[in-house]
């Protein structure tokens, strides 16, 4: 038998799975020669990264848009995607145009076809992007087509619109035939790829591809959805949900007509693609897709006032927060715990900058008075974002080279991210909101919380409901009226849906329960883990109180769980450890979240060589979760093991090719392998890391703005306003 002497971990690129396989080097005989993971370079669609197969017929970008023909077969299919957001995804499309002109205008218009492809691929492929774009040509108000997403021939993991389109047209059917009605599908088929298409283009960054002298990731849902237990890669919790894929939450099955031919046994996957985008379901009038996004959006996250704190050099407190006594005249604080519990990826996704979530919270008194409140329709941040009382909004916080933050999506100005306060899948935040009881109030107070949602904010409204009223705005508008034969207004109010609430007494009797003592304590705690470690022992406090409430030895461990990372964050290596232990004699099988905070609380000790057999079982039991190989490219290279850790950053590197981490892993191990990749590989890093003045930008951020030094934190303080 061979001698094995070597052993590296290999991962095939590809997102629904990831199996492993072992290079095993033989005694006496040279390793092979190291490779490397570099980056797709644009083509000629750059900065986009779309690349077409085979010869592009005359007028490819017309066939592009023709949905027409499709809809004689699918009309159901038609009618679904003509609701959604797919279909405005071009220049029809009013809070679009007003963000890519922005990029046309500053950047130049070869620099748009970054957007072009995805947005506006019928116009992308026939080069029209790089001049001026007709506001009646139909190429414009198509967006995301039927022969867009079934003519693709494969899909990359680099984003920015990282596919192969086919230019050989979809094949027509003849209905009388049923060969060609089977080679009609397999011409249009996209099982073989999966939810690995959405990816493509729902993941994006900024680079000096586009002329930016700064790479900065934007959305990325594959890496927050494969790092997920939707996957069951999760590395953060005790966690146990049914596995989804983008398909499962955004396509789910939907009843079709006796006319749609692409029926199975009276249903369709829907292709309205709903999400969170109701402000054009709203300037559209579109009263039946509204109702269904809406309904989509309720209950995908959830609200809890979870504890009050009273006054005190220490601070009392009281979790959770039901009946807690109040004293006329002091200020308490109210700690309330936001929760992603059905999104797949960050909540609110998509366009993190865009976004407009936020926390609604209301205290009246025993007559109905209001007391004190916080962002009330969020109006403050329209006119005033640094006002006292502002919203606090799940939304990321760009700045300019000058620190300021851009509020309207002025992408070609963007420099770094200050604070990111959007939630991670089946993750929890929690923000602390501070109110000064007045000295003559009527007990009990009664606190209702809101989490609301708007797909964009008041101000990009604002800007938006500008330029449409523009020349340019009106002949788009009239562009879409012959094209969809629909009038568009987005100076209409735009939708408000509430996705969660919940009320409670503070100050009087208790109300009875709406869950559990325990889990709400364990939220609370899983929330503030992610604080500043000079505040961790907060969590420490929250969780231990939570544990003797526990009902059984799985929720024991679920919070053993969120104590061992917050051992892990103070340096307690030994008590995090001895929580991990515990936490695995509680559970009948060891869930990859164990062998992460084994592995981080050993790093944080630089105990490398500890280190490896933890962080080497997260990735085998969790091979799609990035975070792990991050981790397990950094212990091996520390431990000297060069080639492991290539083999490891490589592997993450199939997940997500930018990423800087790995990049990095990946070349210093190329470098002290001697390999003549090194400089490409150091190459690679330099452009996709982390600009330098980054933290510089954001220190000066908080220093301009109190909006910016408040959002910088997990945990930060909202100080509630009394009416006048």
């Amino acid at each position: 038998m061979r001698k094995l002497i070597g052993l590296a971990i290999v991962i095939a690129a590809g997102a629904c799975s990831a199996p492993t396989r072992h290079e095993t080097v033989i005694a006496g005989e040279p390793p092979p020669a190291p490779s490397a993971t570099l980056p797709r370079a644009p083509g000629q669609f750059g900065p986009s990264l779309l690349a077409i197969k085979g010869t592009m017929p005359a007028g490819f970008g017309d066939t592009l848009a023709d949905v027409d023909t499709c809809s004689t077969c699918h009309p159901d299919v038609a009618a679904q995607w003509n609701a959604s957001s797919h279909s405005f995804a071009s220049f029809g499309n009013p809070i679009y145009r007003a963000n890519i002109e922005i990029t046309r205008t500053e950047l130049g218009k070869p620099a748009s076809q970054h957007c072009g492809g995805c947005h506006d691929i019928p116009l992308e492929v026939d080069r029209t992007m790089l001049g001026d774009i007709p506001p009646k040509d139909l190429r414009a108000h198509s967006g995301v087509t039927c022969r867009v997403c079934h003519g693709i021939d494969s899909v990359t993991t680099d984003g920015n619109g990282g596919y192969v389109l086919r230019a050989q047209p979809i094949f027509t059917p003849d209905l009388s035939d049923p060969k060609s009605i089977e080679r009609h599908k397999q011409s249009a088929t996209l099982r073989p790829l999966g939810a690995d298409v959405c990816g493509a283009c729902h993941r994006g960054f900024m680079s000096p591809d586009m002329g930016m002298p700064v790479h900065l990731s934007g959305l990325d849902e594959p890496t927050a959805w494969k790092s997920s237990a939707w996957t069951g890669n999760g590395m953060g919790r005790v966690d146990q949900v049914d596995k989804q894929t983008c398909l499962d939450c955004h396509m789910a099955p939907e009843a079709a007509s006796k006319d749609e031919l692409a029926a199975h046994g009276g249903q369709i996957m829907s292709h309205r693609f709903l999400g969170g985008h109701t402000w054009m379901a709203g300037m559209r009038g579109d009263a039946d897709e509204l109702a269904r996004l809406q309904a989509h959006l309720r209950g995908v996250a959830s609200i809890d006032v979870a504890a009050v704190i009273e006054p005190g050099p220490t601070g009392t407190w009281i979790v959770p927060a039901d009946g807690a006594p109040i004293t006329p005249g002091a200020r308490v604080s109210l700690e309330v715990v936001v929760r992603n519990l059905l999104v797949g990826h960050r909540f609110p996704g998509g366009v993190l900058d865009m976004q407009d979530t936020w926390i609604e919270l209301e205290v009246r008194d025993a007559h109905d008075r209001v007391v004190a409140s916080s962002g009330t329709q969020h109006a403050t941040e329209i006119d005033d974002p640094d006002a006292a009382g502002g919203a606090h909004v799940l939304r990321s916080f760009p700045v300019g080279d000058d620190g300021v933050i851009r509020d309207l999506h002025q992408m070609p100005e963007f420099r770094a991210i200050a604070a990111n306060q959007t939630i991670a899948p089946r993750d929890a935040t929690v923000v602390r909101y501070a109110m000064d009881v007045p000295r003559d109030v009527s007990l009990p107070l009664r606190v209702e919380a809101r989490l609301r949602h708007r797909s964009r904010s008041l101000r990009e409204q604002r800007a938006v409901c500008a330029d449409a009223r523009t020349p340019a705005g009106r002949a788009f508008f009239e562009g879409a009226e012959g094209a969809r034969s629909l009038t568009l207004d987005p100076c209409r109010a735009e939708p408000i849906t509430e996705i969660a609430s919940m009320s409670t007494t503070i100050g009087g009797p208790a109300p009875a329960p709406s869950r559990e003592t325990w889990e709400r304590g364990y939220e609370l705690g899983m929330a503030l883990t992610g604080e500043v470690g000079e505040k961790l022992d907060e969590a420490r406090e929250v969780l231990e109180q939570a544990r003797a409430l526990a009902p059984n030895d799985r929720a024991r461990a679920m919070i053993d769980v969120q104590l061992g990372w917050v051992a892990s964050k103070q340096g307690r290596t030994e008590d995090a450890l001895a929580l991990v232990a515990r936490a695995k004699s509680e559970l009948p099988k060891a869930p990859p979240v164990l062998d992460a905070i084994a592995a981080d609380a050993l790093v944080r000790v630089w105990r490398w060589k500890d280190a490896i057999a933890p962080a080497t079982a997260a990735t085998q039991k969790a091979p799609l979760n990035l975070q792990a190989w991050i981790v397990l490219a950094r212990v091996l290279g520390s431990a000297g093991d060069d080639r492991g850790a290539l083999a490891a950053a490589r592997a993450g590197l199939a997940i997500q090719p930018r990423d800087p981490d790995l990049l990095r892993s990946q070349a210093t191990a190329l470098r002290a392998l001697g390999s003549p990749l090194a400089d490409q590989a150091l190459a690679a890093y330099e452009r996709f890391r982390a600009p330098d003045d980054a933290a510089q930008l954001r220190i000066t951020c908080a220093d301009l703005s109190p909006r910016c030094e408040r959002e910088r934190e997990v945990g930060h303080v909202h100080l509630m306003i009394a009416p006048r």
